[in-house]
């Protein structure tokens, strides 16, 4: 346990940041009276003490982000010292590095000064510093986007099963069914309400992403309803790029792939998580390796040619072997790409209610060759974003074949185009370049309230749309 006296400020957030890269929250107590570490603001210096090891650096006191940094780097090198631990993102816990490397270079900074700005400011490795230069670089092409032109993002929050992990409003779409078809109505009078108003103050339709939840989990009666809705206000012939996630194997046949590829669906996901039987159990997954495989061939055969592939880095009892097994059997499938994912404990997952706490001591090693097996393949990074609670301080990265990179997941990260989001638990967001902010509006999480309140989120919804176009 940590006991933390805080002496000259009060920013004890930045400094619980810090900290919790190297204790479990619980073992985290600030404490004036008794204390075992200090981190202090006197007229000079920033300065954490720990042990026998004081770390200070002086601040601009006329910056209170320059205060909160220096706070960090000081708190990070003291800790890193004195649990001999190296801590390769740094000071860096925001979700969004490579926004850093785009402002940068607004600026008119070069590579060489962003590299180094990444390593000295906020304490990165070497190697995380190139890696996020290296998706700003990849990603950069894709930020100009069409004149007058918003994405659009669909959540289903169903799921043949709730995966352990799992923190997104789902429900399993088994024994709720009634309330499946109770949510597609309200969806589709928000369809009308919503994507009518775009259609009418003729704003353009950019990229579509459906998700949540497992959109493919709905029937193909359910889906075909949706699509041939989306067919009154979008033209699907013309948006960039139009995901739907198909991504559990056991919410997947033929005929549901058959409607998707009718629609103009550009890019699926199939994704696996794992491809060890025994972790599939684990983690509430009711399917096997072998429907992974199966559906996967079943999707080309009807001529899917740009498939994603998940894989989460850190599930329970999974070792170096596990994610050879999974990266090999991977391997031979081929998709155009894969996306590593680093486990994060949610709060509101199952393991997070089950207290699990087995931060895996050998993700980097396991994170390492997913990446390598991925590059192998003649893949690059795309996008990249961090998360809290990692069972590892490491990162998500999409990987794809160069041509099969997902715009929509660039578009989220780098927050360069609003997002209009509908169904429950949607975030939309709007972008106000001009004055550069987001305001963000979330339609309910619980299925059932977002039933039964849907006229008061569009109305809302559309007071926002109307402040947006009107600027």
């Amino acid at each position: 346990m940590v006991r933390v006296a805080l002496e000259g400020h009060e920013y004890r957030y930045e400094i619980f940041q810090i900290l919790n890269l190297f204790y479990e929250k619980d073992e985290i107590v600030f404490n004036n009276d008794d204390y075992n570490a200090q981190s202090i603001i006197d007229d000079e210096f920033a300065v954490f003490k720990i042990g026998n090891i004081t770390k200070k650096e002086t601040y601009d006191k006329s910056d209170i982000k320059s205060i909160k940094n220096s706070l960090k780097r000081v708190t990070l090198q003291a800790l890193s010292e004195y649990f001999n631990k190296i801590i390769p993102w740094g000071i860096l816990v925001g979700i969004r590095p490579t926004k850093i490397v785009h402002e940068l270079k607004k600026q008119g900074k070069d590579l060489d000064y962003i590299k180094k700005h990444l390593i000295s400011y906020y304490l990165l490795s070497e190697d995380k510093a190139n890696l996020t230069i290296e998706v700003a670089e990849n990603e950069e092409k894709f930020l100009a986007k069409p004149n007058n032109s918003i994405s659009l993002y669909v959540g289903i929050p169903f799921c043949p099963t709730r995966c352990v992990y799992c923190s997104f409003a789902s429900n399993a779409i088994h024994g709720n069914e009634r309330l499946a078809d109770e949510y597609v109505n309200a969806l589709l009078k928000e369809f009308d309400c919503i994507l009518g108003f775009i259609k009418k103050n003729k704003l353009n339709i950019d990229t579509i992403y459906f998700g949540g939840g497992t959109p493919s989990s709905l029937s193909k009666e359910q889906i075909q309803r949706i699509l041939y809705r989306l067919l009154n206000y979008v033209n699907i012939n013309s948006v960039r790029e139009f995901t739907f996630e198909a991504g559990r194997p056991d919410s997947i046949d033929k005929e549901k792939l058959k409607i998707l590829k009718e629609f103009n669906v550009t890019r699926i996901s199939i994704n696996p998580q794992t491809m060890n039987e025994e972790t599939l159990i684990k983690i509430g997954r009711r399917h096997t390796v072998k429907e992974v495989i199966e559906k996967f061939f079943m999707a080309r055969e009807l001529g899917f040619d740009n498939i994603n592939m998940d894989v989460i880095i850190g599930l329970p009892d999974e070792d170096i072997n596990s994610i050879k097994k999974t990266m090999q059997e991977i391997t031979k499938l081929s998709p155009e790409s894969i996306t590593i994912h680093t486990m994060a404990i949610k709060r509101a997952s199952i393991l997070n209610e089950i207290d699990y706490k087995n931060k895996t001591d050998n993700a980097i090693e396991m994170y390492n060759y997913a990446s390598q097996c991925c590059r192998d393949m003649g893949m690059i990074p795309y996008y990249m974003y961090r998360q809290k609670n990692m069972v590892s301080p490491l990162e998500n990265v999409g990987y794809s074949k160069v041509g099969k990179e997902c715009i929509y997941n660039i578009q989220m990260i780098a927050e360069n185009i609003s997002i209009l989001s509908l169904g429950a638990d949607a975030i939309t967001k709007i972008i106000y370049e001009d004055e550069n902010r987001i305001e963000r509006y979330a339609n309910v999480k619980d299925v059932r309230e977002y039933v039964n309140r849907i006229d008061e989120m569009i109305d809302k919804k559309i007071n926002v749309l109307t402040d947006f176009i009107q600027k």
